[in-house]
């Protein structure tokens, strides 16, 4: 059965959420997902990663209930 997760940029107390999130099968394909998110945004970045210092991808259920999270730097 298919889940929807949302990836959300955390620092502290600010949130940047995803407003439509993505469809995997389960955890492992939301994991392999939220490490090519990351490793896109540091490409993007780039030598301003350090302004991304303390942010993390921090992916929730459907219900808002964190999975796991990583981060940015």
């Amino acid at each position: 059965m298919k889940m929807r997760c949302f990836f959300n940029l955390v620092r502290g107390d600010e949130v940047i959420p995803d407003p439509v999130g993505i469809e995997v099968e389960d955890i492992m394909q939301a994991h392999a997902q939220a490490l090519r998110a990351v490793e896109e945004m540091r490409e993007e970045i780039g030598d301003d990663i350090a302004n991304w210092e303390d942010w993390r991808l921090e992916v929730v259920d459907s219900g808002g209930r964190a999975m796991f999270s990583i981060e940015l730097t």
